[in-house]
């Protein structure tokens, strides 16, 4: 299938139960907009037949949930060669990391839009100095527990003594 003119992604991974998945797709939308690359498909979350049709338009994969979508993007990646990020971008440093990696994946320059992000404002609030150094469980879908094991630790300054998934 010929590649579509502008640089666009299919965001794999998403679907109708998980998670605040509809939220994650509207943020990786603003995020891809933000540097000129749209959105061809969003699967399986809301895809027809025609637009697993057309997941092969995209330049890439945007791999959201690797416990729903890592088998799909490998077998895209070698069937279709279309690459995939790695990187599930939740929290301030994995969002920086997934802007230079799609950016790197589309051939557009990076651009992330600092203002959007709310860990400036954390860190200068009272509740940062309280809350650092403290000892946290965090227990979720594979995916949002090891982001939010990340972000405790390397944005919030948590001690992370436990970590539970229920896939």
């Amino acid at each position: 299938m010929e590649r579509s003119a502008r640089p666009t992604a299919n965001l794999v991974g998403p679907t109708a139960l998980g998670f605040r998945h509809r939220d994650d797709i509207a943020e990786v939308t603003a995020l891809l907009d933000e540097m000129g690359i749209a959105v061809n498909v969003v699967a399986p979350y809301g895809a027809s037949p025609d637009d697993i049709a057309r997941l092969g338009a995209a330049h890439f994969n945007v791999l959201m949930y690797p416990e729903t979508a890592e088998a799909a993007c490998r077998w895209m990646e070698k069937a279709l060669g279309q690459p995939y990020t790695r990187t599930v971008p939740i929290g301030v440093g994995a969002t920086r990391d997934f802007v230079a990696e799609a950016a790197r994946l589309a051939g557009v320059a990076p651009k992330l839009d600092t203002a959007r992000l709310r860990l400036p404002w954390y860190s200068a609030s009272v509740d940062s100095t309280y809350l650092t150094g403290k000892r946290v469980f965090i227990f979720g879908d594979g995916t949002h527990a090891i982001a939010a094991a990340r972000i405790a630790t390397q944005e919030m300054g948590f001690e992370v003594v436990g970590l539970g998934c229920y896939n």
